[in-house]
C-alpha cells in the first residue's frame, strides 16, 4: 500500500470514528502503529484528528503520547531480538543519517534523559530508539521517557491545532 493510500485510509477511519467515545483510542492505536512500523510521521495523523474533533485535543495528545511510548518500548524489544546486523542490513540509511549522528552523541552522554528530549523533538525517533537499543537499554525506561517526551509534544501540537485550525487546514 502506498503512503497516500495509507493516509487516505487512515483519514477515512478517523472521520468514521470521530463521533464515537472510542475515537481517542483509535488515534492512539494509529500512534502506536506509526511508532512500531515507522511507516509515516504520526503528526500527519494527529493534526487531522484534532481538526476533526477539536474539543478532544487534550485526550488525543495524552493517549497518543502514551501509545507512542509503548510502541517505542516494543521497538527496543524487537531491535534487541533481531540484532543490529539484521536491522542495519535492511535499513542502512538509518545509520548514515545526520539524525543518527546527533542522537548517538546525546545518548552516549545523557542516556534516557536525552531520549526523552529527542522524543519530544521534531527529529525522527526510530533511529534514536534503534541506537539506544544497542546500549543495554531499560525497556521500562524507554516506555516512560518516550511517553513523556511524545506526550508533551503531542499535547502542545494538539492544543495549537485546536486553537488555530486555519494554520493547519492543509493537513486535512
Amino acid at each position: 500500500m502506498t503512503r497516500p493510500r495509507l493516509l487516505d485510509g487512515l483519514r477515512k477511519a478517523l472521520q468514521a470514528s470521530a463521533g464515537y467515545r472510542y475515537y481517542p483510542f483509535v488515534v492512539a492505536l494509529i500512534a502506536f502503529s506509526a511508532t512500531v512500523t515507522f511507516a509515516f510521521p504520526f503528526t500527519m495523523v494527529l493534526i487531522p484528528a484534532v481538526l476533526i474533533a477539536p474539543q478532544r485535543w487534550l485526550m488525543l495528545g495524552l493517549l497518543s503520547g502514551v501509545a507512542s511510548g509503548a510502541g517505542a518500548a516494543l521497538l527496543v524489544e524487537l531491535f534487541n531480538y533481531f540484532g543490529r546486523e539484521i536491522i542495519v542490513s535492511h535499513f542502512p540509511e538509518l545509520v548514515a543519517s545526520a539524525s543518527w549522528q546527533l542522537a548517538s552523541g546525546w545518548l552516549e552522554n545523557y542516556g534516557l534523559f536525552a531520549l526523552m528530549l529527542l522524543a519530544g523533538s521534531p527529529l525522527p525517533q526510530t533511529p534514536i530508539i534503534f541506537f539506544y537499543s544497542l546500549t543495554n537499554p531499560s525497556v521500562l525506561g524507554v516506555l516512560i521517557v518516550v511517553a513523556i517526551g511524545k506526550t508533551v509534544k503531542y499535547v502542545f501540537l494538539a492544543w495549537l491545532t485546536s486553537r488555530s485550525p486555519a494554520r493547519f487546514a492543509d493537513y486535512q
